[in-house]
């Protein structure tokens, strides 16, 4: 869960480096995104987990 969201906000800030913007908008999507993604892996992983316990 902690490397998905640090690489999607690694990713973001050398976008916002790069094509630089008033806002960051490339960190605040991409750290949103990872942290959306993360939380739904884990969801599928503890859903995937109890289906193997039954």
């Amino acid at each position: 869960m902690f490397a998905i969201i640090g690489i999607g906000s690694f990713i973001g800030v050398k976008l916002d480096d790069k094509f630089p913007n008033e806002h960051n908008l490339y960190a605040i999507i991409l750290s949103l995104s990872s942290v959306i993604l993360a939380i739904v892996f884990v969801i599928r992983r503890i859903i995937a987990n109890s289906k193997d316990d039954n």
